[in-house]
Parts: structure tokens; C-alpha cells; sequence
């Protein structure tokens, strides 16, 4: 019986995923199920005929899950079936794509979702919104100390108006491919994780490291380095991670 979305084992035939059930009417499958076969990297490329945006902010999407409704620049995810749309060029898609619908599965765990919450909240007078078309799905982000919030508001950003610094990499998995880099030295002393996890992406000199959130710049790592501390030691009253970090020491 074909009953499986794609190439049926028994007649060789693409199959519709309608469930045949004897003696019932035809079960159709789970709304999300109906993209599956758009998870296919090639397939999604297809989609995007009559695009009008940039090929390079086509090419985010594609990556990024996203298949093309035809319309204006409205896309829907084939995992969670978000549909974005109202871009500008420079918009970074998965941290859009992470604010509106956080737990879409293509996001890895280790992706924090309380630096995320806090690009979203310190940046909300610098950042053009994108739009989603339904509820936005927010739970699981989890809410913010408060505390955190007011040591947020009496931050001085007068020297540094753009807070979080770098927004192309406020998710773990853009940073971490920075560290891609040829320039990167070969047998470093840290890890390439750790380093991303510290909200660290490489800078593309030497082993100069710089925090997304704050800027702040570190290099010369030695064994036995710990990142997150060697940052919060230099930047513990500019970045809001730090603060973070901190109260939930204190907590």
C-alpha cells in the first residue's frame, strides 16, 4: 500500500502521502508533512522563480530552509512551516528566522536562547522588523531577569551605538564559520567551539577573536585559556552577555 510521502518501495511510483486506510475516508497527512519534499536543498532553489531581492539574500534562504510562496518576497520554512516576509538586504535569515519561530528544528541546541533573546530586545531601535505572517512563536525563549533589563537600560551606548555590535553573528552557527577561515591558525591552542560559544567570531587577522554583543576584542589565547572568562574579564561593564552572566552567578 502506498502510503509514504516520495518513491513507494512496492510500486515505484511518487506517492501523494494520502494514508489509504481500508474501510475509511483518506487520511491526509500532517500539514507540515506536505514541505517535506521541499527539504530538499535543489527543490527549494526551484521555487524561486520571479524572485526580486538580492541572489544573495535568495541564496541565505535557500540555506536556511526556506522555499519561495511566489508572492512579493514571502517564503515559508519546509521544517516548521514559518512564513517570513518584508526583508531588507542586510537582514541576517537565521536570526530572523530564530526570533519569529525559535524552535524550528534546523536550529542546532546549541544556539542560546538567551543571546538571542537579548539581540532581539537591545536592538529593537536599530533593526528594521521582518515580518511573519501568523503568531510568532515565542515560547521557550524563556523571560529575562530583571535585573538584566535594568542594567540593560543604564548601559552607556553612547560610544557604541550599535548594541549588539556584530548582528550577522548573533547565532552560534554563523560564528562558528568564521572560524572556517584559511587564516585561521592551524593547531590552536582553543577550540573552535568553545571559542564561538563564547560569543567570539574570528576576525580574520592573527587569532583575533571579537564578541558579537560588545565588540570587544581578544587575541594571543594560551592553553588552558577559557574564553568566556578571559572576555568577562575585560568586558564585564559594556556587554550586556557578560552582565548576564554575572547575575546568573549571583542568582
Amino acid at each position: 500500500m502506498c502510503g509514504i510521502t516520495g518513491l513507494c518501495v512496492n510500486c515505484k511510483k511518487v506517492t501523494s502521502g494520502m494514508h489509504q486506510v481500508p474501510g475509511r475516508d483518506i487520511v491526509p497527512p500532517r500539514p507540515i508533512e506536505r514541505y517535506r519534499h521541499l527539504r530538499d536543498t535543489d527543490t527549494r532553489t526551484r521555487t524561486y522563480k520571479g524572485w526580486l531581492k538580492s541572489d544573495k539574500l535568495k541564496s541565505e534562504l535557500i540555506l536556511d530552509g526556506f522555499f519561495y510562496l511566489g508572492e512579493k518576497d514571502r517564503v515559508q520554512c519546509a521544517y516548521c512551516g514559518g512564513v517570513l516576509h518584508g526583508f531588507e538586504e542586510d537582514d541576517n535569515v537565521h536570526i530572523e528566522h530564530y526570533r519569529h519561530f525559535p524552535r524550528c528544528e534546523t536550529f542546532d541546541k546549541t544556539d542560546s536562547e538567551t543571546e538571542t533573546f537579548l539581540f532581539g530586545h537591545v536592538t529593537s531601535t536599530h533593526l528594521n522588523e521582518t515580518q511573519t505572517d501568523g503568531a510568532t512563536c515565542t515560547s521557550g525563549v524563556g523571560d529575562i531577569n530583571s535585573a538584566l533589563l535594568e542594567k540593560i537600560k543604564n548601559l552607556d551606548l553612547s560610544t557604541n551605538t550599535k548594541c549588539p555590535r556584530h548582528k550577522y553573528y548573533a547565532q552560534y552557527k554563523d560564528r562558528l564559520r568564521t572560524f572556517d577561515s584559511p587564516k585561521w591558525p592551524a593547531n590552536h591552542p582553543m577550540k573552535k567551539e568553545t571559542l564561538a560559544k563564547a560569543g567570539l567570531f574570528y576576525a580574520g587577522v592573527g587569532d583575533l577573536c571579537e564578541c558579537y554583543c560588545c565588540g570587544g576584542q581578544l587575541e594571543e589565547f594560551e592553553e588552558g585559556d577559557v574564553p568566556v572568562e578571559e572576555h568577562d574579564k575585560y568586558f564585564s561593564d559594556i556587554c550586556v552577555l557578560a552582565i548576564n552572566r554575572k547575575l546568573q552567578g549571583e542568582s
